[in-house]
């Protein structure tokens, strides 16, 4: 992540001197926190699982990236997996109600700055509709690529974040107003 920084400051100054541009200091952090956002949302959503280190009996480098669809399902039926996680144990998970509370908060809060970041980008010249739509486009695509990977997807994943961004936009919403 602290690798990503100096990376973008270099790339966007690049961009700013070409386009020969002003800056408004504000404008380019609030860019910035955004565009690191983004990276870190894209690093717990999207990235393959990956390992990689030195084999200690043979002094082998490997890096291994695991992309396979094995063990990948979908749930397109709304609500499924919440119930499932609120109203049932799983035996093998010994502490099953933690794991699904935390997958829900993990849910809705990993998308609350984006409601904020959308907010406080567009200013006015965006809606509470608009930002419904523009959440469930996100979050499907999040979803489609998390299964072409490998990994899960899941309707409800979609619903929380949804719930997650509207937290965040109407929040920062009633919040700027006054």
């Amino acid at each position: 992540m602290l690798l990503f920084i100096p990376i973008y400051l270099i790339i966007r100054l690049v961009y700013i001197k070409k386009k020969n541009k002003s800056i408004k200091l504000i404008n380019e952090l609030i860019l910035m926190f955004f565009c690191i956002y983004c990276w870190g949302v894209v690093s717990q959503t999207i990235i393959p699982n990956w390992s990689m280190g030195i084999i200690s009996e043979t002094g082998e480098f490997y890096f291994n990236i695991n992309m396979s669809n094995s063990l990948a399902k979908i749930n397109i039926i709304p609500f499924k997996t919440l119930y499932e996680q609120i109203f049932t144990n799983n035996l093998n998970v010994s502490t099953w109600k933690k794991v699904s509370v935390l997958n829900i908060c993990a849910n809705i809060f990993l998308f609350i700055p984006f409601g904020f970041f959308i907010h406080v980008m567009c200013k006015n010249s965006i809606n509470t509709k608009q930002v419904i739509i523009i959440s469930l486009i996100t979050t499907l695509i999040i979803e489609v690529i998390q299964y072409i990977i490998g990994r899960s997807a899941d309707i409800d994943d979609i619903i929380l974040n949804t719930i997650g961004v509207l937290s965040g936009y109407l929040t920062t919403k009633y919040y700027i107003k006054k």
